[in-house]
C-alpha cells in the first residue's frame, strides 16, 4: 500500500488573525527585549554615575592649587597713587578719617603712595627682597615704589601663609582644627611665582595635615593618621619637602582632635611644640602620659629638653593647676625664650583662643583664667609665669609696638611692619606707605 503523505497545514486567508500560540510567542519576546535594553540603560547609567561620583568626590585637592598668574601689563589693574589727596581719598574708603591719617604721619613720616590690592581677602604683608609680600586669598609681590611685580590668585577659596623666600597655599579644610588638605609652595620673584610641588595631604592613606606655622620659608605641622596615631612633628621647606620629623607621642584620640590640641611655632634656632594635657583616665591621679612642653633644633630637628604635665602644673596658681584639663598655646618663641598660654580647656566643638593656627582665624577671645610662661629655650626651665595672654604674639615685639600705636592714634589696620626707611600699612585692600 502506498504511503499517503500527511495532510498540509492550513494556511490562514490573509488578513486573519495569527493562531493564539503564535501571538503569545511574540509577546513574550517583546517583553525579553524590552527587559535587556532597561538592563542595558541602567548598567550605562550606574558606571556613568560611579565616574561622575569618582571624578567629583575622588579627585586630588592639587586641583584646586593651579595658579593663576596676574597679568601685570593689564589696563585693569589700578597703579599705585602718590598724590597726597589721592592718597587720602583712597584711604578714606577704607574708613581712615583725615585726623588719623594726620596723627600717623606725624609719627611716622608723610603717606607716599597707597595702591588698591587686586586680592578679594589680604591678610598679611611681610618683608621680601624685591620689595613686599602681600598675602591672604592669594599673594602679590609689590616694588618699593609701588609697582606690582607679580602676582597669583586661585579659583577655588585658598588660604596663602608664610613670608620670606617662600609662601604656602592651603586648601583648608577644617579652620577650628587647622587641618590642611593639601598645600603647594610659591616661590615669589620679580619674574612671577614660581610654583612648587603640590602634596595631597588628604588622599587616602595619607597622613592628614595640620598647621601650625609658616615663617621664613618654612612651614611647620603635625601629621598624624586618621586615628590620631603615628603623629609626627613636620618642617617643611620649597625644595626638599620634609625637611625632618620626629615622632611625638599623644593620648588617643581622633586626628581632628590631635590637630586642635597642638599648637607650634617656628623660632630663629628653635621649633617649640605644646600639647593639651589633662587627668588620666586610666589613673585619675595623675596626667596622661607624654610631654606637654617640648623643643627641637630647627636644623635638624633633633629633641633638646621636654616638660612633663606635671613640671607644667607645678608652676601654675593654685586655681589654675587644680583644673583637670589644660590648654596651652606656643605664643612666641624668640632666640633666647618661649611664650606659652595655659588656660582651662575649651569644649571639643567650640572656636579657639588665639594664637592657635596662625593665620586662619576662627579665633574667641581667651579665657581670664590663663596664664602666660616663659620657658627659657636653653633648659626648658620655667622662669616666670605671669597673668593673661602673652604679651608678644608671633611676629614679634616690635610689630606688636607698630599695631599699638598705630591703633592708639585711631588708624586700625589689619597689618603693618618697618622695613626700615619706610612703614607699610594694609587696610582692608589698600597697601600703603609712610616715609
Amino acid at each position: 500500500m502506498a504511503d499517503v503523505p500527511p495532510a498540509a497545514s492550513p494556511v490562514p486567508p490573509p488578513g486573519s488573525s495569527p493562531a493564539p500560540s503564535q501571538g503569545r510567542r511574540s509577546e513574550e519576546q517583546d517583553a525579553d527585549r524590552r527587559v535587556v535594553i532597561t538592563a542595558l540603560v541602567v548598567m550605562v547609567a550606574l558606571v556613568l554615575f560611579g565616574v561622575g561620583f569618582g571624578g567629583l568626590f575622588g579627585a586630588t585637592n592639587c586641583r584646586q592649587l593651579r595658579p593663576i598668574d596676574l597679568d601685570i601689563t593689564s589696563s585693569d589693574l589700578a597703579p599705585a597713587v602718590t598724590d597726597p589727596e589721592a592718597v587720602a581719598s583712597l584711604l578714606a574708603e577704607q574708613d581712615i578719617d583725615r585726623a588719623s591719617l594726620a596723627a600717623s604721619e606725624a609719627m611716622l613720616g608723610p603717606v607716599t603712595l597707597a595702591l588698591p590690592v587686586t586680592l578679594d581677602a589680604p591678610l598679611r604683608i611681610s618683608a621680601h627682597p624685591d620689595g613686599v609680600l602681600v598675602t591672604g586669598d592669594g599673594a602679590m609681590l609689590v616694588a618699593p615704589e609701588g609697582e606690582v611685580l607679580a602676582g597669583v590668585s586661585f579659583r577655588r577659596s585658598i588660604t596663602v601663609v608664610g613670608d620670606g623666600s617662600a609662601v604656602y597655599a592651603l586648601v583648608v579644610g577644617n579652620e577650628i582644627t587647622g587641618q590642611v588638605d593639601a598645600l603647594r609652595p610659591l616661590l615669589p620673584g620679580g619674574d612671577g611665582f614660581e610654583s612648587g610641588t603640590c602634596v595631597d595631604t588628604s588622599a587616602v592613606g595619607s597622613p592628614l595635615s595640620f598647621l601650625h606655622d609658616a615663617r621664613e620659608g618654612n612651614m611647620l605641622g603635625l601629621r598624624t593618621d586618621e586615628d590620631g596615631s603615628d603623629s609626627v612633628l613636620e618642617l617643611r621647606d620649597p625644595t626638599r619637602g620634609r625637611v625632618w620629623a620626629p615622632a611625638v607621642e599623644f593620648p588617643r584620640a581622633p586626628a581632628g582632635l590631635q590637630g586642635a590640641r597642638t599648637s607650634g611655632v617656628i623660632g630663629p634656632d628653635t621649633v617649640v611644640m605644646a600639647r593639651r594635657f589633662g587627668v588620666s583616665l586610666t589613673d585619675p591621679g595623675s596626667d596622661d602620659e607624654g610631654h606637654a612642653l617640648q623643643a627641637f633644633a630647627r636644623a635638624d630637628g633633633a629633641s633638646r629638653w621636654t616638660l612633663d604635665p606635671e613640671d607644667i602644673r607645678a608652676a601654675l596658681p593654685a586655681d589654675l593647676a587644680q583644673v583637670a584639663t589644660l590648654r596651652m598655646e606656643v605664643a612666641h618663641v624668640d632666640t633666647q625664650r618661649a611664650l606659652v598660654t595655659v588656660a582651662p580647656d575649651v569644649a571639643a566643638d567650640a572656636l579657639l583662643p588665639p594664637p592657635v593656627h596662625g593665620p586662619l582665624g576662627r579665633l574667641d577671645p581667651p579665657d581670664l583664667r590663663t596664664v602666660t610662661l616663659e620657658v627659657a629655650l636653653e633648659d626648658g626651665e620655667i622662669v616666670a609665669t605671669t597673668p593673661g595672654g602673652s604679651p608678644v604674639g608671633r611676629d614679634g615685639p616690635e610689630r606688636d609696638a607698630l599695631r599699638t600705636s598705630l591703633q592708639a592714634v585711631g588708624l586700625d589696620v589689619d597689618d603693618a611692619f618697618t622695613d626700615g626707611a619706610s612703614t607699610w600699612i594694609l587696610v582692608g585692600d589698600v597697601l600703603a606707605r609712610f616715609g
